[in-house]
């Protein structure tokens, strides 16, 4: 305290230290010049501080003191939304802080506050930066906030950003009107243009009222507002209080569950209706509101009573509170041809032409994103590389920018947040709990005993502590917070795996048959050998991967150091825009179709003739995801196109994936799987095209038979004289019992044994030795792990598979992982009664349409619509033939466990000898057969 006071003494000879700020404050309207209080930095000196800088007057001047760390900054920052006030940090001991006290000592057009800090405070302090905000250099046409830290700086605007911080000093001191002709006249319309503000407001769950919301403040800066004029964030970020203080906000509403508001605008809602204080007379607002007028039915009583809610009582309750609406409400409706794209395209254009925006003028500044396309993110980020390795790094926030949450996808990753704490950490104003979902290549679903013991030690260290078997045969691992993602990728190298083309669009993780029972060893391992050279020579050959993720300290500083920067390279298969989307594939044996090949992109079909490989049939054209009522979007099976030799698979592979890559729509991301390549121009012409990149034609297909998709359960011995044991792992979870039991039993595989995962989301056990057998026995035994029929408990249990949704996966409506298991268990006491417990029926369910859990292809189906509530689908075949179709919408546990209950009944009674529930649905014209995907929006009648 005494050292800063001292300061400015010798800044300023006679200025007038006091010791509290009442005392300054009172000698301001006595003395000349500054009057400065000394203070040290407290929680309540600050907001001592905020109260008088506010309104303060030009003489008065604040110099806080920190002493001890750690040191907070952002109080400090806030002092700058106040306008015309002078505000500085610096350290106590370093060459700026007489040059920021004289700056204060001059500044006359408002108070000025001073943060020094002592050296001991802020030492090693990473987060410390020496800033000033200088009102005056607006003048000289400079930014009035300047930092030597460009990182820091781009936290800070962040921060301001965020909070909604930042106003004009023009709206403080604008005159309210000119005199027409008044020589003084344009510069008032100037500085009228410049004091033009506008906050944007969204809630949306899946991302479509956050991308209207940024189209508007693009087009806000573009259109001659300035950028730091037009404010964008959600509506739980926005304090409810300064409703009264703005001119005009732009709500952007999308519609969550039964007419519900979404996450990110629900705290804002609770607390606008408890203000019934709050008027809004000088408030001006608009609000765009999106919803689906068939929901909850074509032309139903739900459909209409939920459609837009939220946005049309949030319009109520503003109008009630006497605010004026800027411009009538405008509705996105989802069976609109470009869905809520035609509405807006309306409405945004009567709201630009009213805010004198409609014409752009360039200049828009800074950029809430995502302004590019997916398109032109692989374009412009130097093959997969972007700005992810120093995201990563930055460990100011959980999470990584927009721009880098598309490029860690082709990387194996997804950045997500725990949405059962997103409301709770709304209200304390932190950020969501983000974390990110890693998934590990593995061609085949094959893993050592060693891998396996690696991968359970890696969920331990850095993940939840749990394994998530999926549906594309390999592992997941859940919550690895963003400053282990680099570990994580590293100890799995170091175990011999890696994420690479995991996820995002490229060829993704090759799926084979995992049953042991369906062939000879040595031909399963000849089939298992072309899965990887299919998967190998489609792999993605950037660098990026190792260089982000894997390389570090001087290996690294080496390379950057001798190369300049680091080199480009062109992928031979991808170039620089990859695949219109993802690229699923996989290898079949039958008589399994375990795999689901039908709702693959590509698939193979081994051919085996005396237990010898003679080729594959080869499918083009199957996707199953689809989006709720867009009827543009729809599941489709592959179609059989023709067979190629072994040695040839990788080559067709190949040029099915570049006919995609040329093909496909890359205008819109709902429309650029193969599927629909396939459906628009015609399946012979596919065939076709990749006949003429290969060369020569294809043979004709060969036939096949497919009676079961299932995993094999209980012990089987192969033809190398080791034994294989199949066991049930409920919708994939690898935790508790089933966890320590699989790390025990990988333990003494060591050396011997295998593991391979399922596309059920299943595990079997691979070459046991006779002498081993007894142990592993002993320990599924011990720790009760689902291995024969008998402890699999029901045909249900056995032929259930759920998506992981919530809550992390941030597509989800609905449960499916953590509530499958209970609506099963319901079901199974139904079964039992019955008569049928122990007869295999397919049941699956995700929590949102875009089917990872292949829900379109099971005999019972449900797809989440909302929480609690599921469309239900039936009659697919058992071996993964046909689509089922639609048979009830929106219903809830009861309805669903009321529905089934007659059918069940009619099924144990009335099912001819080894009908599957399927097929018998089919033939009693409970539903309609779903022959093809185009149908999916037909709902056949019975």
């Amino acid at each position: 305290m005494d050292k800063a006071a001292a300061l400015l003494k010798q800044c300023q000879s006679d200025a007038n230290v006091c010791r509290t700020l009442s005392a300054a404050t009172a000698a301001c309207t006595e003395k000349c010049g500054k009057c400065w209080a000394v203070l040290p930095l407290s929680p309540s000196s600050m907001t001592e501080v905020h109260s008088v800088v506010k309104d303060g007057s030009g003489q008065l001047g604040v110099v806080l003191v920190a002493e001890q760390g750690p040191v907070s900054q952002m109080e400090v920052l806030r002092a700058m939304e106040y306008g015309g006030v002078y505000v500085a940090a610096e350290s106590m001991e370093g060459p700026g802080a007489m040059e920021v006290l004289a700056e204060a000592a001059c500044f006359d057009a408002g108070p000025s506050l001073v943060l020094l800090a002592e050296a001991n405070a802020i030492q090693a302090d990473y987060r410390w930066t020496a800033f000033k905000h200088d009102p005056r250099r607006e003048s000289q046409g400079l930014e009035p906030f300047c930092t030597q830290s460009d990182r820091v700086r781009e936290e800070i605007q962040g921060f301001l950003s965020r909070q909604n911080l930042l106003t004009l000093i023009a709206r403080k001191c604008l005159p309210k009107e000119c005199a027409a002709g008044d020589a003084g006249g344009d510069l008032c319309q100037g500085l009228a243009d410049a004091s033009k503000t506008v906050t944007i407001l969204y809630t949306s769950d899946t991302g479509h009222g956050e991308e209207c919301a940024k189209a508007v403040a693009r087009q806000c800066r573009a259109g001659g507002y300035a950028s730091s004029a037009v404010r964008c964030g959600t509506l739980d970020s926005f304090d409810v209080s300064a409703l009264a203080t703005e001119p005009l906000i732009v709500f952007c509403v999308a519609t969550a569950g039964k007419g519900e508001f979404p996450g990110n605008g629900r705290g804002f809602w609770s607390k606008l209706n408890e203000r019934s204080d709050l008027d809004l007379k000088d408030l001006k607002y608009c609000i765009f509101g999106l919803g689906d007028s068939h929901y909850w039915g074509k032309g139903t009583e739900d459909s209409r009573v939920n459609f837009a809610k939220p946005a049309r009582e949030l319009d109520d309750l503003l109008e009630k509170m006497g605010a004026q609406r800027f411009l009538p409400t405008g509705f996105g409706d989802d069976q609109d041809v470009d869905q809520y794209h035609t509405g807006f395209g309306d409405w945004k254009s009567q709201l630009y032409s009213r805010l004198g925006a409609d014409k752009a003028e360039g200049g828009g500044g800074s950029d809430d994103g995502p302004v590019k396309t997916d398109e032109q993110i692989k374009c412009e980020t130097k093959q997969l590389r972007g700005s992810m390795k120093e995201s990563l790094d930055d460990i100011t926030t959980g999470q990584i920018p927009f721009q880098d949450t598309k490029l860690i996808k082709s990387h194996g990753s997804y950045q997500q947040d725990d949405r059962d704490l997103r409301e709770e950490r709304q209200k304390m104003c932190v950020e969501n709990a983000f974390s990110f979902m890693i998934r590990v290549r593995l061609p085949g679903g094959f893993c050592t005993a060693e891998q396996w013991i690696a991968m359970d030690d890696i969920c331990q260290n850095f993940a939840n502590g749990t394994l998530k078997i999926t549906t594309r045969q390999t592992w997941q691992v859940h919550g690895v917070l963003k400053r282990d993602v680099k570990n994580t990728m590293r100890a799995m190298n170091k175990a011999c795996m890696d994420t690479v083309a995991a996820c995002g669009d490229v060829c993704r993780n090759v799926l084979c048959t995992s049953r042991p029972d369906v062939c000879s060893k040595e031909l399963h391992q000849e089939i298992l050998d072309y899965t990887y050279a299919i998967h190998d020579h489609c792999l993605p050959r950037s660098g990026a991967y190792h260089e982000i993720f894997l390389m570090q300290g001087d290996e690294m500083a080496e390379k950057t150091q001798i190369m300049g920067s680091t080199p480009v390279e062109e992928e031979p298969l991808y170039g620089l825009t990859y695949l219109p989307r993802k690229f699923k594939v996989a290898v079949a044996i039958p008589p399994s179709n375990d795999v689901d090949l039908f709702a693959h992109c590509a698939g193979f079909i081994a051919i085996i003739e005396n237990d010898k490989l003679l080729g594959f049939n080869v499918t083009v054209g199957g996707g199953l995801g689809f989006t709720h009522n867009n009827q543009k979007t729809h599941p489709r099976l592959a179609d059989v196109i023709g067979f190629c030799k072994p040695s040839d698979a990788k080559y067709v592979c190949e040029c099915i994936m570049t006919v995609a890559r040329d093909f496909g729509d890359r205008t819109g991301r709902k429309h650029a799987r193969i599927k629909y390549t396939v459906e628009d121009y015609g399946c012979q012409w596919f065939k076709e095209q990749v006949e003429d990149r290969l060369g020569f034609k294809l043979e004709p297909a060969k036939p096949y038979k497919f009676e079961h998709r299932g995993d094999f359960h209980g012990w089987v011995k192969g033809s190398d004289g080791l034994w294989n044991c199949g066991l049930l792992v409920p919708i994939g979870r690898v935790k508790e019992n089933s966890r320590t039991c699989l790390r025990k039993i990988a333990e003494e595989l060591k050396g011997q044994g295998a593991i391979r995962m399922t596309c059920n989301q299943g595990v079997v056990l691979e070459g046991i030795t006779e002498a081993k057998k007894a142990t592993v026995q002993r320990l599924l035994e011990e720790y009760k792990v689902m291995h024969s029929k008998e402890t699999t408990v029901s045909g249900l249990r056995r032929n259930m598979v759920a998506c992981v949704a919530l809550p992390t996966c941030p597509l989800a409506f609905a449960e499916a992982e953590r509530y499958l298991p209970t609506l099963v268990e319901r079901l199974e006491a139904v079964t039992e009664k019955c008569g049928i417990s122990q007869e295999d029926i397919v049941i699956r369910m995700t929590g949102c349409p875009n089917s990872c859990g292949r829900p379109s292809m099971a005999e019972i189906g449900f797809i989440g619509k909302a929480p609690g509530t599921y469309n239900m689908y039936l009659g697919a075949d058992f071996v993964g033939h046909r689509l089922n179709t639609l048979y009830a919408e929106s219903v809830n546990e009861n309805q669903i466990i009321e529905t089934l209950t007659p059918l069940f009944t009619a099924y144990s009674k009335e099912r001819e000898k080894k009908e599957r529930f399927g097929d018998f649905l089919i033939r009693k014209k409970k539903v309609k057969p779903m022959t093809y995907g185009r149908d999916w929006w037909s709902l056949p009648e019975v």
